[in-house]
C-alpha cells in the first residue's frame, strides 16, 4: 500500500481555531522520517510536524511517537 502526504494546513488551522494563514508555509529541512513546516497565521507562528504516512502504517509507530514525546517532555 502506497500512502502519500495529504497536507492541508489551512484546513488544520481552521479546525483548531488558529486563524487564517498569513504566508505560504515553509518546509523546514533536517528530519529524516517526517516533514516539518513553519507556519504563520493571524494568531502567531507555529511549527507543524506532518507524520510520514508510510512510517505510521507500522503497528508500533503510534506508541513509538507517544513514547518519544514523553521523553522529550
Amino acid at each position: 500500500m502506497n500512502k502519500e502526504y495529504n497536507i492541508q494546513l489551512d484546513k488544520l488551522f481552521e479546525h483548531l481555531g488558529l486563524g487564517k494563514l498569513t504566508d505560504e508555509p515553509e518546509q523546514i529541512f533536517g528530519g529524516h522520517l517526517h516533514r516539518m513546516y513553519a507556519v504563520a497565521a493571524f494568531t502567531g507562528k507555529y511549527a507543524v510536524k506532518a507524520l510520514n504516512p508510510q512510517v505510521m502504517l507500522r503497528p508500533e509507530a503510534k506508541q513509538n511517537m507517544i513514547n518519544s514525546e514523553l521523553v522529550s517532555a
